[in-house]
């Protein structure tokens, strides 16, 4: 608008010059008029008077010119301020201002509009202002800007939502106005963008913090005190919902609003209450209000205020129903008081635990612990339970309180301040202490029921030991057995360190014959004492009388006795003599190594009564043996001269087997090789010259069958020399990770013609065992031969050992297994046997002395082989060695 004026200043001058020009000619030519009338020719004019008829129109017209000039000029000036103030308004204000086109095209924008946006200057002037308005808020605008086009309407105000640059929404309030030309016809639209995100956020904030007073459970008044010297002056211009139902106030909100205090509550007024309103309000602090009982009907409840000051001389007043709490607190207190006297009364101890303290502990406690309450009251709820049931105790009274689902009864002991054990038959539940969880305990002495049932226990012990003895006397006839299992019964129920039975032979020595001893002491077992000492033996000993000594220490001690003690470690010890046919047959002696014991009475009452069962046991062995020795005598001569038929009867059948084993080797095993040297000797052979060059790889293909020959041969003489005589074991302690790995060196060759993978499973830290190295290495290679030989190349071979294996308890277990064709059950049972084997199956064939070579180590050492296999399955064989 501003460029345009020049253009229109000067364009008036003209126009001005032209009208002045015309009026100037036009009084001219009037002039000449009358100067003609006056003087009939122009000659006779005179010269001033023609001049100043030609200058007076051009000085008049000049004149005017001028004059329009300057006050258009001044005009113009006084527009160009007005143009620079409107300006200097449009940029510098702080409200958006745009202006659009009538398609709604931005051809100019303000600095804020342009920050509130986002967007530059020439941005927004190539943008209409639908692209920025929120796509809910387009439809509404765009009609009413059509409408204002159409001369509906001169201007519209709506509020609306802005899209920034940054994709961030802003609300904000539009005025826009359509400005028309001279013509009365629109030209452009100017458009007034307030930023009112930050009203609309208050405002949703105002409804929200509205809803939450409507809605809160809490009641809240708000009273108005303009006057604060006038009590008078209280108007309530708040209640909301929860107040009214509180209060039990039946008005209606517009009722309640405005209402004085002394038409709604004016029992108040004779309260110090609005005092208290007042002084809230001048000195700008909170305060909790007494609990009180008031509204407008006959029901009453318990309410519980608390004041706070607000602006504009008001006060909020919050109102809590506490009615059912006081209820609860009320019950509460009774119930306390019930389980005070409960408690402080009950013959039961009763204990309250919340995290890992006491916090209540009854004078049964006191007395069962013998704690005070005040040391109570300083221990953790486990501070006194028994060391063995420490554990318990305190896990489950954590977890108890942590929510976990735990039996409410359980028995356990604790010890008292003097050290004493107590049992307790304990309850325990959750309960709720100062709003956190904690647990009510209760403890019942059950220490003498528990001596009484320990004392039924042993009885019944006793009574089941003599019993079970009674009855291996009636079902077996073996002494041995007999007194083995008399001695480990007796130490069983006794708990004895060591229980022995001596035997007084007839050669005059006395001999240890049966023995039960604990880990941790030296056995005695087959212990001979010279026959000097027999006499003193039997002098301690009288028949049915049982010697108890309580203490080593504080007795006389021969040097024999003193030998005997140190020998066997006694601190402690009982003795009863076995008498057969009124002559002293041994002695059963029980003794205690680790500490003196007080026997009782019940204990040395049950050694007397064995007694008497072994000796019924020991004439029943004497007399069965008797027996079976003349049984013996009768049948002697033909179970010899039948041995002796076995024997040679045994002699030829393995002279057989040999004889067959070896037609079979020459036959099969060694004519594959012997073939083999051949074929390569013919082939030298039919070489025409003298003399015949013999290649590395023939020579070495000769070595390999003539080490085959040999190994086959050393394989015979070895299993013949075997089933003649038993192996000769040299022990050592042995690493098993080193003779597997050796084992595996040793047959690396086959395994590598057999492409065979080897997955070695042997832990390198498994102890040590007892055993021949060589020998259990050949064991582990005729194991990984007969894997690797008997199944097609490309078998993955595993081996493991292990000393937990359920099925050989306390014995090493090794396995080599392969997942090769597998072997059916009958070929499985014959595995370890010495045989030929047949041709029923391609790849076993040859002879079958390795496996039972394998067998005879593994059962010299004391141990097992075996075999398990399925068919398609793979076969796995397995070995086990005694650890001790």
């Amino acid at each position: 608008m501003g460029l345009n004026q020049p253009i229109q200043y000067w364009r008036m001058v003209r126009e001005i010059a032209a009208i002045t020009g015309l009026i100037a000619s036009t009084v001219e030519v009037i002039a000449w008029k009358v100067m003609e009338s006056q003087s009939p020719t122009i000659a006779q004019t005179p010269v001033w008077m023609q001049v100043a008829m030609i200058g007076i129109p051009i000085i008049c017209s000049i004149a005017a010119v001028v004059a329009t000039a300057f006050f258009l000029a001044r005009f113009l000036i006084s527009t160009q301020d007005c143009e620079n103030r409107f300006r200097t308004i449009f940029e510098g204000t702080a409200i958006g201002i745009g202006l659009d086109n009538l398609d709604g095209k931005i051809i100019e924008s303000n600095a804020a509009l342009q920050a509130m946006l986002g967007y530059s200057h020439e941005e927004l002037a190539s943008m209409t202002f639908s692209q920025f308005t929120h796509p809910d808020d387009v439809a509404i605008d765009i009609g009413l800007f059509g409408e204002m086009i159409a001369g509906d309407r001169s201007s519209y105000q709506i509020e609306k939502r802005h899209i920034n640059k940054d994709q961030q929404l802003r609300w904000i309030r539009l005025t826009n106005s359509l400005i028309r030309d001279e013509a009365n016809n629109p030209r452009y639209t100017i458009a007034v963008i307030e930023d009112i995100t930050c009203l609309k956020q208050a405002q949703e904030s105002i409804q929200l913090y509205r809803d939450i007073v409507k809605r809160m459970q809490l009641g809240l008044l708000v009273w108005q005190m303009p006057d604060l010297n006038d009590v008078q002056s209280l108007r309530l211009v708040e209640c909301n919902p929860a107040a009214q139902q509180i209060l039990q106030i039946t008005a209606t909100h517009e009722e309640l609003i405005g209402k004085p205090l002394a038409a709604l509550f004016p029992e108040l007024l004779e309260t110090d209450i609005p005092d208290i309103y007042a002084e809230v309000i001048r000195s700008g602090q909170g305060r909790n209000l007494c609990e009180g009982c008031y509204g407008d009907t006959t029901s009453q409840q318990i309410f519980a205020m608390k004041a706070f000051p607000l602006p504009n001389r008001c006060i909020g007043l919050v109102v809590d129903d506490i009615t059912q709490r006081k209820q609860a607190e009320d019950a509460l207190q009774q119930s306390e008081a019930r389980f005070r006297v409960v408690a402080e009364t009950a013959a039961c101890m009763f204990l309250v635990f919340q995290g890992n303290s006491l916090r209540y502990a009854n004078p049964a406690a006191e007395t069962i612990s013998e704690y005070s309450r005040d040391e109570l009251m300083t221990m953790t709820f486990w501070d006194s339970v028994h060391p063995d049931f420490q554990d318990m105790v305190r896990d489950r009274g954590l977890a108890r309180q942590s929510g976990a689902d735990l039996p409410n009864r359980y028995e356990f002991k604790i010890l008292t301040k003097s050290g004493k054990e107590r049992w307790l038959d304990s309850t325990a539940g959750v309960i709720t202490l100062e709003g956190k969880p904690a647990v009510l305990a209760t403890g019942y002495d059950i220490t003498e029921r528990k001596q009484a049932e320990e004392q039924l226990q042993l009885a019944a012990d006793r009574e089941r030991l003599l019993w079970e003895i009674s009855l291996r006397i009636r079902s077996s006839l073996n002494l041995e057995e007999i007194l083995q299992t008399t001695v480990a019964e007796v130490r069983q129920f006794l708990q004895a360190d060591r229980v022995l039975i001596s035997y007084f032979e007839p050669t005059g020595c006395c001999r240890t014959i049966a023995e039960s001893v604990g880990d941790n002491w030296k056995p005695v077992l087959g212990w001979e004492v010279q026959a000097c000492a027999i006499a003193e033996i039997k002098q301690l000993f009288e028949p049915d009388t049982v010697r108890v000594i309580h203490n080593t220490d504080q007795i006389e001690k021969t040097a024999f006795i003193a030998e005997y003690y140190t020998r066997c470690q006694v601190k402690a010890g009982m003795g009863i003599p076995i008498m057969l046919n009124g002559e002293m047959f041994g002695v059963l002696i029980v003794n205690q190594c680790l500490e003196p014991r007080h026997w009782q009475p019940f204990e040395v009452d049950l050694l007397k009564k064995l007694g008497t069962q072994v000796e019924i046991a020991i004439q029943q062995g004497q007399l069965y043996q008797q027996l079976m020795a003349l049984a013996s005598n009768l049948e002697s001569q033909v179970e010899d001269r039948t041995v002796e038929l076995h024997r040679r009867m045994q002699e030829l059948q393995n002279l057989n087997e040999v004889k067959d084993l070896l037609l079979h080797a020459v036959s099969h095993d060694l004519r594959t090789p012997i073939q083999g040297t051949l074929m390569v000797l013919n082939h030298l052979r039919d070489k025409g010259c003298e003399t015949v060059p013999v290649t590395r790889s023939m020579l070495d293909c000769m070595i390999a069958s003539s080490d085959r020959q040999l190994s086959l041969l050393n394989s015979l003489m070895e299993t013949h020399t075997n089933t003649q005589a038993s192996l000769t074991l040299s022990c050592e302690p042995v690493c098993l990770s080193q003779v597997f790995e050796e084992a595996i060196a040793a047959q690396a060759g086959l395994l590598t013609k057999n492409e065979a993978v080897i997955v070695n499973q042997m832990p390198p830290s498994l102890s040590a065992v007892n055993a021949d190295p060589i020998l259990l290495q050949q064991v582990l290679e005729n194991m990984l031969a007969n894997a690797a030989k008997h199944n097609s190349p490309g078998r993955t071979i595993t081996l493991t050992a292990t000393l937990t294996n359920q099925a050989f308890p306390n014995s090493l277990y090794c396995t080599v297994t392969d997942d090769g064709t597998g072997m059916t059950q009958k070929q499985c049972d014959r595995l370890f046997q010495l045989y030929a084997r047949g041709l029923d199956k391609q790849r076993l064939t040859g002879i079958g002395v390795g496996l039972y070579r394998c067998q005879q180590i593994i059962s010299a050492h004391g141990g097992k082989i075996g075999v398990c296999s399925t068919p398609g399955q793979g076969s796995t064989l397995w070995f086990s060695l005694p650890c001790a």
